[in-house]
């Protein structure tokens, strides 16, 4: 009567695998993006907007990642992706930055990562063609 699923370890392991593949795309993202502001001159609040911009663009990878590994419940499996990137960023970023301090700004991070892999993924069921 009450059944109980089991954890699907094969699933998790992909899913960790398409939020490795968004990490790496934000860790290249941010190297390409820090070797331009080596010589060029700009405000701290446009180097915040090029940041959500280079998560962004992360996700999308990460979500078009586990759209080719899924191709079902992708908004479930992007949240779930979702939080595992953020969580990894936070440990790549803090090890980058040397010192782990966890406040505000994690949370920021999480809800911003969060909405963007949720918005991704309505996108990509949209314009992607079904496949049966």
């Amino acid at each position: 009567m009450n059944k109980i699923k089991s954890i699907n370890w094969s699933n998790i392991l992909k899913l960790l695998k398409c939020a490795l593949i968004g990490i790496v795309a934000t860790l290249i993202g941010t190297v390409i993006f820090a070797f331009i502001l080596k010589f060029a001159n700009v405000s701290s609040t446009f180097v915040s907007y090029i940041n959500n911009l280079i998560k962004t663009i992360s996700i999308f990878v990460m979500i078009m990642c586990i759209k080719r590994t899924f191709n079902e419940k992708l908004i479930v499996k992007s949240i779930l992706a979702g939080i595992i990137y953020a969580v990894l960023s936070f440990f790549v970023f803090s090890i980058v930055n040397g010192s782990f301090i966890l406040d505000l700004s994690f949370l920021y991070d999480l809800l911003f990562a969060e909405v963007v892999a949720v918005v991704c993924s309505v996108i990509i069921n949209l314009i992607s063609p079904k496949t049966k």
